[in-house]
């Protein structure tokens, strides 16, 4: 699977029915509307939010739909797949 990278393993299901996922590699900290997957690629929802300190960032993740909350479960490993940024042409490039 191509652009497809370690998210971290899901910390805590808060009573808002977000899931926070604790980043493994701070360093490689995912953009906000990144697709989280599961182990069998299934898509569990998108990261909202990045939060905590910067050495030990946690990952807030909305969950697709409130089915996939009853397979997520606490030290469940999650993934991300990496959104590729838009190209604009740069402007005065055609005439």
């Amino acid at each position: 699977m191509k652009n497809i990278s370690l998210l971290g393993t899901v910390d805590i299901i808060t009573r808002a029915k977000l899931i926070l996922v604790r980043i493994d590699k701070p360093d490689r900290i995912p953009t906000i509307g990144c697709k989280v997957l599961d182990t069998n690629g299934v898509e569990v929802g998108k990261i909202v939010d990045v939060i905590g300190p910067v050495n030990r960032p946690y990952a807030v993740v909305k969950p697709s739909s409130c089915t996939v909350l009853s397979t997520v479960k606490q030290s469940t490993v999650l993934f991300y797949k990496s959104i590729r940024e838009k190209r604009f042409p740069r402007r005065g490039a055609r005439k």
